[in-house]
């Protein structure tokens, strides 16, 4: 990640244009401004015009967002304006703004950031990315208005969707990935665990036997065997891919650009193989899962993407970008969940208690398994789920306005940038603060009500733990909002809690110490690593040292 030391000594040469640029800028303001003029929301102080800003916004977002949160409490406001370059971008909060941006999809485009991720993630051509640009029909079955004569075949937003909700979101195939993945991830635990005590450290663990156990449940073990150092490579990528994104120019960040361009040789070989091996006629051609292509879904958006004319560079770009989606929320969400369990025994112990309500025997082979679907539904573990989320991700959902917009009284003008921050609305204490427990500290009960319920036979009485989300869609939104949201977020609420379950029931964990992620002693604990703020879940910046075995 370039430095901003760095960045400065670029622009040295170019600080008196900017300079003219800034006070210019003022001068007309001030020209335009009259007692009839729009409102506009306040703006984040830029100490050097069009400059301070979008650097600290593209190199530095963990600071940026504080300085965002600390304006808004200054102004007594739930808007701030700011640029990034010439663009104008504004981040908005309070419930009512976020549903106002995730309500109006004719008005703001939320397909801005997936766009942005076809040029700079899947390393699509022009020609591909225009493709989806061009599609305005929208993503529900009925093309939008004025859409209408659109070919079936060219609404690339829908056909994209409809993989994902046939082979992803459908029971069938997302309980077959579930069990994959819990079977995948017990084995790899237990080759590297015994019935002695092992030293380990837990986010590294989870860096290996998690990843790897999603990826092969996802992709097959062929995008593993292929390619030598496939997952130290992926984690090198996942460390920049949230500023390759947002951040510099490419010349700017050339070492970055490397990495990700040798995962993007890594998928290719992947995508290669499979088509040249897979038997499209053969007895896996339904398959839930076979080695080369891996899950149906997997299969079947490689199978889409060729027939829609894209290229196979084009479908190795998006399984990067998919691996990303894959790893880049649920093995930090892991990290830390697991790091709050050990962390106090009695929360160990209650969440233990509920997850082996969960386990089932096979009829057929006798061997004892979760049930996924039961396991989700477990109101400590849904609540659980729910509030590592709220503490840990940091998303900037994106929308780009088509037309001017008025949002809480202010003026938005057309082409600007508008953005809903997790990393603020997760932390509204009038959303999600609770007696005792203000929305800034983790409460793992935060989501969890008491209801009476009466046994008709008997007429006695029970209390019973129910889920109840604390927040709304508008101020919860993790995986994104309105229509645009991650596509995979069920399978992750999946993997995220089998992998917590299989721990928690299989092995004894005890906390050694943390340490720094150079594996030098840390005198703190684990906090959010702000590199990442704004893209995605922020992993912890030390690591937790814990001795694990096989419980007796």
């Amino acid at each position: 990640m370039a430095s901003i030391h760095s960045i400065f000594d670029y622009f040295v040469g170019h600080v008196r244009v900017l300079l003219v640029v800034g006070v210019f800028g003022a001068f007309l303001a001030s020209l335009l401004r009259s007692p009839n003029a729009k409102r506009y929301p306040p703006r984040l102080k830029d100490t050097i015009p069009y400059v301070s800003n979008t650097i600290q916004y593209l190199t530095d977002a963990g600071r940026f967002m504080d300085r965002v949160t600390t304006t808004l409490e200054a102004t007594k406001g739930n808007i701030v304006a700011f640029h990034v370059g010439l663009r104008t971008a504004y981040i908005v909060t309070g419930p009512k703004n976020v549903q106002r941006v995730f309500g109006s999809p004719h008005i703001l485009n939320g397909n801005f950031l997936q766009l942005t991720l076809m040029d700079k993630h899947w390393g699509m051509t022009k020609e591909e990315i225009h493709k989806f640009a061009s599609d305005r029909s929208g993503r529900l079955k009925t093309p939008a208005p004025g859409t209408e004569n659109t070919r079936e075949d060219q609404r690339y937003w829908l056909g994209h969707d409809h993989v994902y909700a046939e082979y992803l979101t459908n029971r069938t195939y997302s309980d077959a990935l579930a069990q994959s993945f819990q079977k995948l991830f017990s084995q790899r635990l237990d080759r590297q665990t015994t019935a002695e005590w092992t030293t380990v450290g837990l986010f590294g663990l989870l860096k290996t036997a998690m990843a790897e156990s999603a990826i092969i449940s996802l992709f097959g073990s062929q995008i593993i065997d292929l390619n030598p150092g496939f997952l130290e490579c992926y984690w090198e990528f996942d460390d920049v891919a949230g500023t390759l994104v947002w951040g510099l120019p490419n010349f700017m960040q050339r070492s970055s650009v490397r990495i990700k361009d040798r995962l993007h040789k890594m998928t290719r070989n992947h995508i290669d193989s499979a088509w040249e091996n897979f038997d499209w006629d053969g007895a896996d051609a339904d398959s839930a899962w076979e080695p080369h292509f891996g899950s149906r879904l997997s299969r079947e958006t490689a199978k889409w993407l060729r027939e829609g004319g894209f290229s196979d560079q084009a479908a190795a770009g998006h399984t990067l970008a998919s691996l990303f989606g894959l790893n880049g929320n649920t093995v930090p969400i892991t990290a830390w969940a697991m790091y709050e369990l050990i962390r106090d025994p009695s929360l160990l112990q209650a969440a233990r208690n509920e997850v082996l309500q969960t386990y089932v025997t096979d009829p057929d082979t006798g061997t004892r398994h979760l049930d996924a679907q039961r396991l989700i539904s477990m109101p400590l573990m849904q609540s659980f789920y729910v509030e590592i989320m709220r503490m840990h991700v940091s998303f900037n959902v994106t929308r780009e306005a088509m037309e001017p917009i008025e949002i809480d009284g202010y003026h938005l003008e057309k082409g600007s940038l508008i953005q809903t921050c997790s990393q603020i609305a997760h932390f509204e204490e009038a959303v999600w603060g609770a007696e005792g427990h203000p929305a800034s500290e983790f409460w793992a009960w935060r989501h969890v009500k008491y209801v009476e319920k009466t046994d008709e036979a008997t007429g006695k009485v029970t209390t019973h733990p129910q889920f109840s989300m604390k927040g709304r869609p508008s101020s919860f939104f993790p995986y994104g909002g309105g229509y645009v949201m991650c596509p995979g977020r069920h399978f992750a609420k999946q993997e995220i809690l089998l992998a917590i379950a299989v721990m928690i029931t299989k092995f004894d964990i005890e906390f050694v110490e943390w340490k720094n992620l150079d594996g030098s002693r840390s005198d703190r604990p684990a906090q959010d690593d702000k590199r990442f703020a704004g893209f995605i879940a922020m992993s912890p910046d030390r690591e937790m040292s814990i001795r694990l075995r096989k419980s007796r």
